[in-house]
């Protein structure tokens, strides 16, 4: 199992962000694109409850969602070791 770009892409939608073509809203950090605490928490809970992973400590004002999608992939590799 895979985190893709488009998992993070889908799930950012479903907590408010909206999409863009580009992508560079991925490197942007989280109070950059105008996610509060409550927007991310719902984002670690979907991951939690779609891929198992809990990364609701790690995904801080100052985290992307490109450092996001690179560490639920890093532990998903690490579950199946």
């Amino acid at each position: 199992m895979e985190f893709t770009e488009s998992n993070l892409r889908d799930l950012l939608a479903a907590v408010g962000l909206p999409s863009s073509e580009g992508g560079e809203e991925l490197e942007r950090t989280f109070d950059e694109l105008g996610l509060d605490s409550l927007a991310r928490m719902e984002l670690a809970t979907r991951i939690q409850d779609r891929f198992g992973v809990d990364v609701e400590d790690r995904i801080t004002a100052e985290a992307t969602p490109s450092l996001v999608r690179d560490l639920v992939n890093e532990r998903l590799i690490g579950a199946v070791r």
